[in-house]
């Protein structure tokens, strides 16, 4: 698959810091957001933070990320796959707390019938699952940078809030804040890629398709959310009658 330059990719990044800095800097604060606001209802809500495809996947990909630091820090030695990789810490470490709520929470939901040791293996069968999946995938992508899988992340984790509202016929473990983080995520990564990545891949239909494709169906989910009755945030208590206060959670 023909995709993208590394080092003129990296060179008209350079050439856009300022609003690359600008746009993207909203999209990791944004991210960051995303990821701490899911464990905080899952944890909230005693559910599973995300479906369970939506973890395995992530995991290894923002794990793979992190295992070739000698990329980023001495092979193409640029400042933005430098700052990527500090951001991209805290989604690991995440994801790897998703994988232990999944474990702790999901096993009624989940593993219907089945021990706590069984559901926690099936979990963790399914992570390697995931590692599989995924290293076959990066193995097919011409994607050195990992700037289209990023986008790709964000597609197949859409699914997800849908997925999980109709499973429990309930908007439980999922807040209005944390979808709409993701959702400014979404639009500014592919603001900042389609404008500023340079022209040829990024300017394409399909790479521009799927960001469109992504920032709408980030949006609907917001709505979708909206109109199950979704919490605000994981500070909020439901009260008799259906109001909420904000409160901290201890």
């Amino acid at each position: 698959m023909n995709t993208y330059d590394p080092q003129q990719t990296l060179a008209a990044i350079t050439v856009h810091a300022v609003p690359i800095v600008l746009i993207g800097g909203i999209s990791i604060v944004a991210m960051w957001v995303f990821f701490v606001e899911a464990a905080r209802m899952s944890r909230r809500d005693r559910v599973a933070p995300m479906a369970l495809w939506m973890t395995v996947l992530w995991w290894p990909h923002d794990g793979n990320y992190l295992l070739d630091v000698h990329d980023w820090f001495s092979g193409y030695h640029h400042w933005f796959m430098e700052l990527f990789w500090f951001a991209i810490i805290v989604t690991f470490v995440s994801e790897s707390l998703y994988v232990v709520q999944t474990i702790r929470y999901g096993r009624d939901e989940l593993s219907p019938g089945s021990g706590q040791r069984s559901h926690a293996l099936r979990v963790l069968v399914a992570l390697w699952a995931g590692t599989v999946s995924w290293s076959l995938l990066k193995g097919a992508l011409d994607d050195p940078l990992f700037l289209l899988s990023f986008m790709g992340t964000l597609l197949w984790g859409l699914p997800s809030s849908a997925a999980l509202l109709a499973r429990r016929r309930a908007p439980l473990g999922q807040s209005l804040l944390e979808w709409q983080a993701f959702s400014v995520m979404t639009i500014c990564y592919s603001i900042a890629s389609v404008g500023f990545f340079g022209g040829g891949f990024f300017h394409s239909l399909p790479y521009v398709g799927i960001c469109a494709v992504a920032s709408v169906w980030s949006a609907v989910n917001v709505l979708q959310l909206r109109s199950a009755g979704a919490v605000r945030h994981s500070w909020a208590v439901d009260l008799p009658g259906g109001r909420q206060v904000a409160a901290k959670l201890t």
